[in-house]
């Protein structure tokens, strides 16, 4: 094989399979939007806010995204079984978009939350009450 067709083959196969390879270890193939089934995360912040929805992660950002973001708020004031209340963002005076990028110095951990916890229990709930009001 001549030198010029090894550069090219080095150039074309090899160099973009190792760069897959540096990317994807740095990529968690659960969090993916094709795996099948809903994942929510819940990123805690340094100030002990805490925030529920889905996180999109680029390692090389300086920040993360969060979609469909809910927060706690006060159970008593909201008529479900559950213990706890969730609000989903965007209700609040200023209705911002459902969208927060937060600051990768501002969070104190990320952790993904089960759909059977009384957090996911609460977002199925309030998903529900908000599709019977519409």
């Amino acid at each position: 094989m001549r030198p010029a067709a090894r550069r090219l083959i080095a150039l074309w196969v090899v160099l973009p399979a190792l760069l897959g390879a540096i990317l994807s270890t740095a990529m968690d193939p659960r969090a993916l939007p094709f795996t099948g089934h809903e994942q929510v995360s819940a990123v805690f912040l340094l100030d002990g806010q805490a925030y529920f929805g889905h996180l999109e992660d680029v390692p090389w950002s300086g920040t993360i995204t969060l979609r469909d973001v809910y927060y706690f708020e006060d159970a008593r004031k909201v008529t479900t079984d559950l213990p706890l209340a969730l609000v989903k963002r965007g209700s609040e005076l200023h209705q911002p978009v459902d969208v927060m990028r937060i600051r990768r110095d501002k969070v104190l951990v990320v952790e993904r939350v089960s759909l059977a916890s009384a957090v996911g229990q609460a977002i199925a709930a309030q998903r529900a009450l908000d599709r019977a009001a519409k």
